[in-house]
């Protein structure tokens, strides 16, 4: 029984993750810009804040 379950389970793990990257693909992304965000407000740098606008910029053009 162990030995079908795996199998099935690497036959339909690629699209389970397709599915799943789709599905949550702008909750991911917000989640990441927050996190950086944050992290950004952390240290006290201008690097971290160039990268943050780098990429938030690169997110509303669909860039990333």
């Amino acid at each position: 029984m162990t030995g079908i379950t795996g199998f099935l389970f690497l036959l339909f793990k690629p699209m389970l993750f397709l599915t799943l990257k789709k599905l949550f693909k702008k909750q991911m992304k917000a989640w990441i810009v927050s996190a950086l965000e944050w992290l950004a407000l952390q240290t006290d740098n201008d690097i971290d804040d160039a990268m943050v606008r780098r990429i938030k910029g690169a997110m509303k053009l669909g860039v990333v």
